[in-house]
């Protein structure tokens, strides 16, 4: 039976501003995006027919996780069958893109694992379709974002170091979010070119917190610690702070004061969205 294993990285964003809203609804963006270490863990085992996914039953039935529908995508009612075994490192509501992540990784790994011969540009029109962060996932990193997700360019920006993510114990909806947004009637941004970082705007913090109070006293902890700056990735709940050294973002985990549930990872910019381990 062949089998492949692949690890399919978490992302922050950097930066992020609402610009628009479209006529349909979906909001416009320009954000920067950065793939970082941590990472769940994939392996792909060919089968004759259907689709298989083990995973923790916290994530709900197979046939809603993204990691599924992107097989059965890419594969097709005809096509070979795939066994896919998820286990999750990536907090989930958290903004850190965990199943687009899983998306892509499974996309990528079909294609090499099955000789499909699909393009970069094919896999990512498909996974343009299971979710907007999956395209992403598929490409370099650090890339800045527009649109709706599926305008992709990857920068040379520098980017920190190394970031320490913290995560509170509850999850943010990103439907919710946006729609509180709206509720706020915070003006667009004007767009721009992709800024140098730190600062880590994000133009969705103040729906968040709306939503989601706590997160204020969550954020001082961090901005109590001595980084190069703090923000939130996506619409929350992971909120992190950048440093120049793995000591610095070591030492700064040990002293972050965490409240009953959340956690707190150290992790470093990867160059993109999955790799094959090995």
């Amino acid at each position: 039976m062949k089998r492949l294993h692949l690890l399919a990285h978490a992302k922050l964003n950097l930066v992020l501003r609402v610009v628009g809203r479209r006529e349909d609804g979906y909001h416009l963006l320009q954000s920067l995006f950065c793939a970082i270490d941590l990472a769940d863990e994939i392996e792909l085992a060919a089968i004759p027919r259907g689709i298989e996914l083990e995973a923790s039953p916290e994530l709900g039935p197979p046939e809603g996780n993204l990691a599924y529908r992107a097989a059965q995508a890419l594969l097709g009612a005809d096509g070979p069958g795939v066994r896919i075994v998820l286990r999750k490192r990536i907090p989930v509501g958290a903004g850190l893109g965990g199943g687009s992540s899983d998306a892509a990784a499974v996309l990528a790994g079909l294609n090499l694992l099955y000789r499909l011969g699909k393009s970069q540009a094919e896999l990512m029109q498909l996974g343009a379709r299971l979710g907007a962060d999956v395209p992403f996932f598929l490409g370099r990193s650090p890339a800045w974002v527009e649109g709706i997700g599926e305008r992709l360019t990857p920068v040379a920006l520098p980017v920190p170091f190394v970031f320490l993510v913290a995560v509170p114990p509850f999850a943010c909806p990103t439907a919710e979010v946006y729609r509180m947004y709206d509720v706020l009637g915070i003006p667009p941004s004007p767009t721009g070119p992709p800024p140098h970082v730190p600062p880590f705007p994000n133009d969705l913090w103040p729906a968040t917190v709306a939503l989601r109070p706590e997160l204020r006293e969550f954020r001082r902890r961090l901005e109590a610690l001595p980084s190069r700056g703090v923000g939130m990735t996506g619409s929350g709940s992971a909120l992190f702070a950048a440093f120049s050294s793995w000591e610095e973002a070591a030492a700064a985990r040990e002293a972050l004061p965490l409240p009953p549930g959340a956690r707190a990872f150290v992790a470093a910019p990867v160059g993109a969205g999955y790799k094959f381990p090995g």
